[in-house]
């Protein structure tokens, strides 16, 4: 009995590495456009309408950075080992950055300033747990 205690306690946990590098890269890019937004939305409201010819094609394409982010996030769970949480949030950062966009265009700053808000948390926080130890931990197998 105590070896099939044994046995199934020390199954092997598979630790994602590459794909959580890769994941860590495109999180990387994703941060500094998002942390970049309220910056040149600020340089924006202090009278520098330049700041709005880098805010608006930035803001434009980040739901496209969302998009290319799901394809390591998702390799980070299955074949990597992972947690799947990851890719979940991204996928809904990609909705709410899509959304983010058309509210933008549509001057509709109720909803654009505390969405934006949001989406620079979230993905700030997501960048730092990408590189927590925790993040290098694998799922443990289930056994069969």
């Amino acid at each position: 009995m105590t070896d099939q205690l044994q046995t199934t306690s020390r199954q092997p946990v598979r630790r994602p590495r590459v794909s959580l590098w890769a994941l860590r890269l495109v999180l990387l890019l994703h941060t500094a456009l998002v942390v970049a937004q309220p910056i040149l939305a600020g340089y924006y409201l202090s009278g520098d309408s330049d700041a709005m010819d880098m805010h608006s094609p930035i803001g434009s394409t980040l739901w496209m950075i969302s998009m290319i982010q799901l394809v390591p996030a998702l390799l980070y769970w299955r074949p990597g080992g992972g947690r799947l949480w990851p890719a979940g949030l991204t996928l809904l950062l990609f909705v709410a950055e899509f959304l983010q966009m058309i509210f933008g265009h549509s001057q509709n700053l109720a909803i654009h300033v505390p969405l934006g808000s949001a989406i620079v948390i979230a993905v700030v926080a997501l960048t730092i747990w990408s590189f927590r130890p925790a993040a290098r931990r694998g799922r443990r197998k289930v056994a069969q």
